[in-house]
């Protein structure tokens, strides 16, 4: 007689029922049975022949996630990484650029990288699209273990079921902002840990994080996350013209200093925060005209009050 007996790797296997043998033996099905329920579960060699986790997904080992390896780990078991190609590719290529050139010095932002989520109920390897981190010393090889500022996930090409466990597991290790860029929708939705979400949709502005103000940038338009004509506009415009306010503040305020004039450190944040070029070169223009430098004077302490 035979009948089918579900192993532990989801696999159904052929065993033949034989009576007890002579002297005591114990029938063949139940010595294969504790086979099954005694040996430690296969997660190592060729990925065909492992068994299968609780989620029915083969499982794995942290070894499996390699550089260029097509596998992260999720509570032990492989999960195929999703490919960054066409626009999810471009998307995320955008916000790095973004994160870039606007982060704080001390703040490194990275793409792809594995970061260690390994937890009681498992060893977890994921690799979020984007992240920025502040607590980088210097560059490693091996996976990142710390908490990110922020992490970004472009949702293209991944299910809903591959994109939902990866932000659950996020959130379960109070990593504090997390953003979803939705490509196709060109909407981005932002999770912060502890409270809801919000998307913002075309036409909108996100607010930035403050690590990302190395430029005075406290808002981004929505557009520019996905359309690469926005993005130069609030990477190298922004830039640009912050760069040309700062270099006439920086002219203020060394006629003052020529002229002999004492800058208090309220004035003198008023004049390098300033973004506006007009108001600038007024203040140049009487800085070094004024006759009366401490009326001058009196005038920017007022403003910056």
């Amino acid at each position: 007689m035979v009948m089918l007996a579900r192993a532990r790797t989801g696999t159904a296997k052929p065993v033949a029922l034989v009576a007890s043998g002579h002297g005591g033996d114990r029938p063949c099905y139940l010595r294969f049975m504790d086979v099954l329920t005694t040996r430690p579960p296969r997660d190592k060699g060729p990925i065909e022949l492992r068994d299968f986790g609780p989620t029915g997904r083969r499982l794995g080992t942290i070894d499996d996630c390699y550089d260029g390896s097509p596998w992260e780990l999720h509570r032990g078991e492989l999960v195929e990484q999703m490919g960054s190609k066409d626009i999810h590719g471009i998307v995320m290529a955008l916000v790095a650029a973004l994160f870039r050139t606007h982060a704080r010095d001390g703040f490194t932002v990275m793409t792809d990288v594995y970061c260690d989520l390994s937890d009681a109920e498992g060893p977890s390897l994921r690799a979020p699209d984007v992240v920025i981190v502040g607590d980088l010393t210097s560059p490693r090889n091996e996976a990142y273990r710390g908490t990110p500022v922020l992490a970004v996930e472009v949702r293209g090409t991944q299910s809903k079921r591959y994109l939902a466990e990866k932000v659950q597991l996020y959130l379960e290790h109070d990593w504090p902002w997390i953003w979803i860029a939705h490509a196709e929708r060109h909407e981005l939705e932002v999770l912060q840990r502890g409270g809801g979400s919000v998307i913002y949709r075309p036409g909108a502005e996100v607010p930035l994080l403050p690590v990302l103000d190395k430029h005075g940038l406290k808002t981004v338009p929505v557009s520019a996350l996905f359309d690469n004509r926005e993005a130069s506009r609030v990477l190298d415009g922004w830039v640009s013209a912050r760069g040309e306010a700062r270099g006439r503040a920086q002219g203020v305020l060394g006629v003052l200093a020529a002229r002999g004039a004492v800058v208090d450190a309220a004035t003198r944040a008023c004049v390098l925060g300033c973004e506006d070029l007009a108001v600038l070169d007024r203040w140049l223009a009487e800085a070094v005209t004024a006759t009366d430098l401490d009326a001058f004077m009196a005038t920017l302490r007022r403003v910056s009050a």
